[in-house]
């Protein structure tokens, strides 16, 4: 297989680069690192342990599973005794697929959901990432990769469309545009009334609809949203907390600093340490 590095800033790829998990070198994925392409998961064998974690939420893929990661999440991947392949995906490629699936597992509706890949539905899968594997390898054509792509994540989606879990949300196209409208506007919109006014739906069946699906009211998603970003700027470490308050609305950095340790017990200097 062809070895190319891994650079988090700018996509330096076509269309779609491989990399085996157990060929990764030592620490690539030691510490928490965010990419603007999108990427695909496949764990095909584990130790049972907590395998990664995106946007500091821990996974365990207990035997082979895949996932779907967004631009800008933040992964770690623990590679110890780890078998699988990441597919990195150049976004123009990504979008053009779900354009032609219009699947509401790849547009982040459910995001970083585990679908598990066992007896046929594994077998198919092996099947399409070693056609994929051969065009990489021996001509890498663009169209070629591409068309075998669209067949993985075809498949990946149908599986989670499929599963039982799913019908189970028989709302969760209204789940999808609540979610969307929160990525949106969580900024400038911190309750709920926004959202109900423009999914033109009573509170009490938002908040039933969000129950159903994560256990949580609205108001949570949404503080769960404006968190993560919180998380994520001080990460990166290049503004201070005076001005992570501000671009998030709030109107005293002493505000932020009560918003995050009541959410989440921890205040910004504390969050840093981690």
């Amino acid at each position: 297989m062809k070895k190319h590095i891994l650079n988090s800033s700018v996509p330096q790829f076509s269309c779609i680069e491989i990399f085996r998990i157990e060929e990764l070198r030592a620490g690539t994925f030691d510490y928490y690192q965010r990419f603007n392409f999108h990427q695909l998961l496949w764990s095909t064998e584990t130790d049972a342990n907590i395998t990664f974690s995106i946007d500091f939420n821990d996974f365990e893929a207990v035997g082979s599973q895949v996932v779907v990661i967004y631009p800008y999440q933040n992964i770690k991947i623990d590679l110890t005794d780890k078998k699988g392949y990441l597919f990195l995906i150049h976004n123009d490629v990504f979008f053009w697929i779900n354009q032609k699936i219009g699947s509401d597992y790849l547009n982040g509706f459910f995001i970083n959901q585990l679908v598990p890949l066992t007896g046929e539905n594994a077998i198919t899968m092996r099947t399409l990432v070693d056609l994929l594997l051969k065009e990489y390898n021996r001509y890498n054509r663009a169209l070629m990769m591409e068309s075998y792509m669209f067949s993985i994540l075809f498949h990946v989606s149908t599986l989670f469309d499929d599963s039982p879990a799913v019908r189970e949300y028989l709302d969760y196209p209204v789940f999808g545009k609540l979610m969307s409208l929160i990525e949106t506007h969580f900024i400038t919109e911190k309750g709920a009334a926004f959202y109900v006014k423009k999914l033109n739906i009573s509170a009490k069946k938002l908040n039933q609809i969000c129950e159903s699906i994560t256990n949580k009211k609205i108001k949570y998603l949404i503080q769960d949203r404006i968190i993560l970003e919180i998380r994520k700027e001080l990460y990166l470490g290049k503004k201070t907390v005076k001005e992570i308050a501000y671009e998030l609305g709030f109107t005293e950095p002493s505000y932020l600093t009560r918003f995050t340790k009541k959410h989440t017990g921890l205040t910004p200097k504390e969050f840093q340490k981690q």
